[in-house]
């Protein structure tokens, strides 16, 4: 990693720096084949998500090591990208590997697989649409394999784990006015160390859910729906009594998708889910649910957006967290080549863990807010530069945390 060293001394400021070049490599009978390689250096006032005070804790009370609570992480990350159209289908991937330094933490650096695929029936997948072109099918599936490294206010931590996702949604319009769907993915993560922060161990989680949906076509923009899912989660500790992570789930729901108005567009929903565990010592747990994700188009320069989600998930450390979050952003164009977007954000996390664990943390809220400004300066290069913070206010502490970001991107 010592090609890095001549950037140290551009770091004078907090920032991070992304550089993209783009070249073609081929295209023709087998497809299109593109070459990206991106410099990219990250600075992080909290790089283990944990407060002052706690990081002074965990080298005093743990095996660990932990040289700095903030950093400035290198990466350089080079891939190969494939497209192909074959008819009605579009087939895209992506290959290459993601090199991160970490300056003050070195041994947190790592190398890690980046990769996609996915196959899109008809363009429905890539441009979002509700209707087929060519048939009264809609079909998309989606695989990714690679690794994620980035630190966690829920855990406490610097997790580093492998994904593996792959999934396929299907829905055949049966009629003018009535629509059926189905869908089913598999999720996993595979840790590949314990606690950076603590002596507590990290278990794989796989996920399985199996969805139907059943659509009400008001109109050629507007869909009204019911959705049941059923899911299941398992860990690597089959029969462990301080994991809760062995469960299956029930939910269903209703909602609206398409455009509601010439201004109103996205989807909405509210369901009510079940959480069944499969340690007898633990209650189930039942709540609402929703997910929203409007847009509001205010003007040709200016949009609006709402996000909102309450829903279940599991937690490799074993519990079970139930987290409500909503965001409000604008996209706002100020120039033909200048545009910016800004954000506000809460969020609110509850813990269960089972009957035999301990813990001093039930709750976790998060306040965030932050900007992002983007220019255009032809059809190769652009620049962003932005801000972000969090406010985490846990049971016993609060604590905030700073990013600063700036790129220049280069597609040829």
């Amino acid at each position: 990693m010592r090609f890095f060293a001549p950037l140290h001394a551009s770091l004078s400021l907090i920032y991070i720096l992304t550089a993209t070049y783009s070249f073609a490599l081929y295209e023709g009978s087998i497809g299109r084949i593109d070459a990206s390689a991106t410099i990219d250096t990250t600075y992080d006032s909290r790089i283990f998500g944990i407060s002052s005070p706690t990081f002074t804790a965990a080298n005093q009370t743990s095996s660990k090591n932990l040289k700095s609570e903030d950093d400035f992480i290198l990466k350089f990350s080079p891939a190969l990208h494939f497209s192909k159209k074959v008819k009605w289908f579009s087939f895209s991937g992506s290959a290459g590997i993601e090199i991160a330094h970490f300056v003050k933490n070195d041994d947190q650096s790592y190398t890690r697989p980046t990769t996609t695929f996915s196959i899109d029936f008809d363009d429905t997948l890539s441009k979002n649409k509700r209707l087929s072109n060519n048939a009264k099918i809609r079909f998309d599936a989606t695989f990714d394999v690679g690794q994620s490294v980035g630190a966690s206010v829920i855990d406490q931590d610097l997790t580093s784990y492998t994904y593996f996702t792959s999934g396929i949604n299907v829905r055949y319009n049966h009629s003018p006015k009535f629509g059926v769907g189905a869908g089913t993915s598999y999720n996993a993560k595979y840790y590949q160390s314990g606690s950076q922060t603590s002596d507590q161990a990290y278990n794989d989680i796989e996920t399985l859910p199996l969805s139907a949906r059943a659509f009400y076509i008001y109109s050629e923009k507007l869909d009204f729906y019911s959705n049941y899912t059923f899911q299941r989660t398992k860990d690597d500790r089959a029969g462990s009594t301080d994991s809760l992570n062995d469960s299956s789930s029930h939910s269903i729901s209703f909602g609206a998708q398409g455009v509601y108005s010439s201004k109103l567009s996205g989807d909405a929903s509210i369901g009510y889910s079940v959480q069944n565990f499969d340690n007898v010592s633990t209650d189930t747990q039942d709540n609402l649910i929703t997910g929203i994700g409007l847009n509001w188009k205010l003007n040709s320069k200016t949009n609006f957006g709402f996000d909102a989600s309450r829903s279940f998930s599991p937690s490799a450390a074993g519990y079970s967290v139930f987290s409500t979050m909503g965001r409000f952003s604008v996209n706002h164009r100020f120039t033909e080549d200048i545009s910016g977007v800004g954000y506000i954000s809460a969020s609110s996390s509850e813990f269960t863990y089972a009957p035999n664990v301990k813990s001093d943390s039930s709750s976790l809220n998060n306040y965030g807010l932050g900007f992002t400004v983007s220019k255009k300066f032809s059809d190769i290069f652009s620049a962003s530069s932005g801000y972000s913070y969090s406010y985490i206010d846990r049971a016993l502490e609060t604590y905030g945390r700073h990013v600063l970001n700036a790129s220049v991107t280069g597609r040829f």
